[in-house]
């Protein structure tokens, strides 16, 4: 974001809160600071807006989201999603998420759609660079590393046991199938076959076709977090939860596609990439083992959930390379789209033919490497 723009959005943002909220007074609204590692499902920023409300003055700190349109990594993605779930979830206040102040349609006033929330305070797990390398967290003991997992598998749990009827309705969407799991693989299958367009996908395509062939049946349909990792959620300073993020890809389920999702970053960022993972932090069955507690279940058919984890981030990197692509930071006709460390591990797992990683996979992580940057 330019400065010249910056300055525009806070005075747009100030005639916005004039009008949304009649009862403030003498407002100002700071120019908005975009913390680095944000983007992709949408700009954040972060703004201060002060303000008088009954003769008292006040300050807040928010955080704008604007949509990114015309590079979307999700099918359909909205802010009209995760603004609803976080409304949702003021009923479910043990279910910790941001409190939302608005959610604006006009582009006229941002340029594009976006929601207005209150800020956090916390921290979030790193990615870049690696938390298993790194960072806060691999700066706690391991008993405190062990906290604060099992703080993040316990509230995902919670999520999972509230009922998708109370307040979650618009979730639903039977024309997809009757079940949540038929109606998430449906929109999974439309999302990719988006992404896809027309080229030859000869391992994400078998994947696809295995995961309605193998599709579990009499599964428990409930409320999906969509992305459920330690990247996106913010942590108190005693390493409870603060606050849960990101509901871009929220919908009706089974809880095990949110853990499945879970333990393929745990991986991800670990052994998939040669990374020892932190000492404390559980392993995988541990992890299962709290969550079944936790929620008060077995789980069922994780080996399915975990390909249909990978299959979901394929897809991301699908949406991921066309936009470097688009961003001319990689040319087009690269091999990365069916040579890559997620469509190889696919092919392990289902005993396919193993398309190795080649030159455009390494020209593709420089790429992605210098557009965090």
């Amino acid at each position: 974001m330019l400065v010249e723009e910056r300055a525009a959005v806070s005075e747009r943002l100030q005639e916005w809160f004039a009008r949304r909220m009649p009862e403030w007074r003498d407002i100002s609204v700071s120019e908005p600071r975009i913390p680095l590692g944000t983007g992709n499902s949408a700009e954040t920023s972060f703004v201060d807006v002060r303000y008088t409300n009954k003769g008292n003055s006040h300050h807040r700190k928010l955080v704008l989201r604007r949509q990114v349109e015309g590079a979307d990594l999700f099918l359909n993605a909205n802010l009209e999603t995760p603004y609803k779930v976080m409304e949702a979830l003021k009923r479910h206040p043990d279910i910790r998420a941001p409190q939302t102040l608005g959610i604006e349609f006009d582009r006229a006033v941002l340029g594009s759609p976006f929601l207005i929330m209150d800020a956090v305070d916390g921290r979030v797990v790193d990615q870049a660079p690696n938390y298993n390398v790194s960072g806060w967290v691999a700066n706690l003991d391991p008993s405190q590393r062990r906290t604060l997992w099992f703080n993040a598998i316990d509230m995902i749990a919670k999520l999972h046991k509230v009922s998708w009827r109370d307040g979650f309705d618009f979730l639903d969407e039977p024309a997809r199938g009757r079940s949540g799991l038929d109606q998430y693989l449906d929109w999974v299958r439309e999302w990719y076959l988006w992404a896809r367009k027309d080229r030859p996908q000869p391992v994400a395509d078998a994947v696809l076709e295995y995961l309605f062939e193998n599709k579990p049946i009499d599964t428990r349909t409930g409320v999906l977090w969509g992305d459920a990792t330690p990247a996106n959620i913010i942590f108190a300073p005693d390493l409870s939860v603060a606050a849960i993020l990101d509901f871009e890809m929220a919908a009706l389920g089974p809880g095990e596609v949110d853990l499945a999702w879970w333990l393929f970053f745990d991986d991800f960022y670990g052994p998939d990439v040669g990374v020892t993972r932190l000492s404390g932090l559980p392993d995988r069955d541990e992890t299962v083992a709290h969550y079944e507690q936790a929620v008060g279940r077995k789980v069922c058919n994780l080996d399915y959930y975990s390909v249909l984890a990978r299959f979901r981030m394929n897809i991301v990197g699908i949406r991921w390379v066309d936009r470097l692509i688009a961003q001319g930071r990689l040319e087009a006709g690269t091999d990365v789209l069916t040579h890559n460390v997620i469509t190889k591990q696919l092919a392990l797992q289902l005993g396919l033919p193993v398309p190795e990683p080649g030159e455009g996979f390494a020209k593709m992580v420089a790429a992605s490497v210098k557009s965090e940057g």
